[in-house]
């Protein structure tokens, strides 16, 4: 029997034995994506990794070995792999750890790509992941639940085992994807609380994983349809952002933006809205709550966005970037424009 496409992009990171020490996926470009501490720990050791804070140009002759599991085909054994471009992002505090890898060698014919998908709203959603737990060489999959945001970091999903009572994620299973109903990855797990009587873990979104490596954007599909070519201008950080020392908007503005917000296809489909607030800022992007519900999710974005001189200009120029044109979005153009805020003179505040 052939093996689904769902099996094959699954991906053991070896130690300096050969051991399965971590977990991996594979993603176009004959990359893997990882957790930046399961490469750190399995490199070869030397000088630059000895130290975790190393940058990616210190890592420039790093290397450890990957296999693939689900692959029958002749010849595919161990692969050797490296820090790809933009690739590497380790450890920050409650932040990051996510690994880019480049394969030296080409994968198993019989390996096919992940889909990798942002993970969007995360409340009760049943998800699986294939780890490698301790004495458990061949692998084994784990059913979980998405509980939400938050935990060990803000930018984490906290997962908990749904199978049986022996279920749960162990050490060994950093850096598995975690798939969601569609087949699609939709993050990778980062941590596992290793106490016995626990079943928790934690998964880095897609979505927070290409904000660190950017590279892998051109990895990352959505329903609506691939990847633009080149993207707008993106504020991360924002530092010239500055809050709201322009005229007030009315106090009606959050209200009547919502309406037609909802309206505009890329903000109403949960994954399209995720990039739209990436491309929006970091500073809305991290801060924004999420609720699951439209119409609180619009709202809670313009409510931050008012906080800000450009933020309402940010979200329009992002919205645009995918509709240019849509009827709802000259619908939302209009809306900003009537109730943008006057300078004493008559001019639009800006």
């Amino acid at each position: 029997m052939a093996l689904s496409h769902a099996e094959t992009w699954r991906v053991r990171i070896l130690d300096a034995r050969g051991r399965p020490f971590g977990a991996g996926v594979l993603i176009p470009g004959g990359r893997v994506l990882t957790c930046a501490h399961v490469a750190e720990a399995a490199f070869a050791p030397t000088e630059a990794t000895a130290d975790a804070r190393a940058g990616a140009e210190d890592l420039a002759d790093a290397e450890l070995t990957v296999d693939f599991p689900a692959s029958l085909a002749p010849g595919g054994g161990p692969v050797r792999a490296g820090v790809a471009p933009l690739g590497w992002a380790p450890p920050d505090g409650e932040r990051a750890d996510v690994a880019v890898l480049d394969l030296r060698e080409p994968p198993p014919d019989d390996c096919a790509p992940a889909v990798l998908r942002p993970c969007g709203p995360a409340s009760d959603r049943i998800v699986r992941a294939f780890g490698q737990a301790a004495g458990e060489d061949a692998g084994l999959w784990v059913r979980a639940r998405l509980l939400g945001t938050g935990g060990l970091s803000p930018e984490w999903v906290q997962l908990e085992a749904a199978g049986e009572a022996g279920d749960r994620l162990r050490q060994g299973y950093s850096g598995a994807g975690v798939v969601d109903a569609s087949g699609a990855v939709i993050g990778l797990v980062v941590a596992e609380d290793t106490r016995a009587a626990r079943r928790t873990g934690w998964m880095i979104p897609v979505e927070a994983a290409v904000r660190y490596c950017p590279g892998l954007s051109d990895a990352v599909t959505t329903e609506a349809g691939p990847e633009p070519s080149v993207r707008p201008d993106r504020a991360a950080g924002r530092e010239g952002a500055v809050v709201n020392a322009a005229p007030p908007w009315p106090p009606t503005a959050e209200r009547e933006l919502a309406r037609v917000l909802v309206t505009v296809r890329s903000f109403a489909d949960a994954h399209r809205r995720e990039r739209v607030l990436r491309d929006t800022g970091d500073d809305i992007a991290f801060h924004v709550e999420r609720t699951g519900v439209l119409m609180n999710d619009a709202r809670a974005v313009l409510g931050l966005c008012l906080e800000y001189d450009d933020g309402i200009d940010r979200l329009a120029a992002a919205l645009r970037w995918y509709e240019p044109g849509s009827l709802p979005m000259r619908e939302f153009d209009r809306t900003v424009a009537r109730l943008r805020p006057r300078e004493p003179g008559g001019g639009a505040a800006r």
